[in-house]
């Protein structure tokens, strides 16, 4: 090992790079590892995670209550449960930006991956999209009109992304958040921490199959175009709710997209605009 490496601090450029891993949500232990792989001692690359960890804490900010619902526009609904908060959210997006973004899509198609092992290839077989590396004005124009809808500064938030299920693709029962303790935790949510809202828009809604189901309140929800669905992962304590397990049933008839952004629990600065 090079020791002039192991003792140095991390090159202006690696930091930026840690930054942006650290922005859109990314597995950070493969950062670790790739640190290491350079020649960078631990105690080196632990210093500069600890100085990119946000402080900012959303739940003191009142992440519960974001502005969107303070509003309450007319376009938005609650769903009638009280295991969790979810809503409906109309004319999200206009058809002319849900048609930008699937023309985007599109062209930047990738495997969906997990980020927890499982043995069942069928669990998620959609195809995804992610926008957020794209540098594309259109994606970088929606992540903020997310943010901007929600209420909630992009400091709070990870990278957009977009899914595409063809015809027998779907997402089987699963939870947003990362559960505390587990691998997938330590790898994603150790210095973010955990999801704590989903907002979710559907960009078309020609086709069969392809609902999104609640299954343990069974509500289900069939897409229509500029549609968001979102929901608050944890409860009041910050603590996981199971309620929110839910999956993308099978397309039988055209294709679905959607794009999907997460919001976290640390990030920099005021949680709201």
């Amino acid at each position: 090992m090079n020791t002039a490496v192991a003792t140095a601090p991390l090159d202006p450029r690696l930091l930026d790079w840690m930054r942006e891993s650290i922005r859109i949500g990314s597995d950070m232990t493969q950062s670790v590892v790739e640190l290491r792989r350079l020649g960078y001692a631990d105690e080196t690359i632990i210093s500069a995670i600890e100085a990119l960890t946000p402080v900012g804490d959303a739940f003191e900010q009142g992440v519960m209550n974001p502005p969107l619902l303070q509003l309450s526009p007319d376009t938005l609904r609650r769903v009638d449960t009280d295991e969790l908060q979810l809503y409906t959210l109309d004319d999200a997006l206009s058809a002319r930006d849900c048609a930008k973004l699937t023309a985007l899509i599109n062209h930047h198609l990738r495997p969906s991956t997990l980020s927890y092992p499982t043995p069942d290839r069928a669990f998620r077989t959609s195809q995804t999209s992610d926008l957020c590396v794209l540098k594309s004005p259109v994606a970088l124009a929606m992540d903020e009109k997310i943010c901007r809808t929600l209420g909630i500064r992009a400091q709070y938030s990870e990278g957009i992304q977009a899914q595409r299920y063809d015809v027998g693709q779907q997402f089987k029962p699963h939870w947003d958040y990362y559960e505390p303790g587990s691998e997938a935790y330590t790898k994603f949510a150790t210095v973010r921490g955990n999801r704590t809202w989903t907002f979710m828009i559907y960009l078309n809604e020609d086709m069969d199959g392809g609902a999104t189901r609640f299954t343990n309140i069974d509500r289900v929800f069939q897409p229509k175009t500029g549609m968001a669905l979102l929901w608050n992962n944890l409860r009041e304590d910050a603590t996981p709710n199971p309620a929110t397990m839910h999956c993308g049933e099978p397309v039988t008839r055209g294709h679905k997209l959607i794009i999907t952004k997460w919001f976290r629990q640390y990030g920099d600065g005021p949680l709201f605009f």
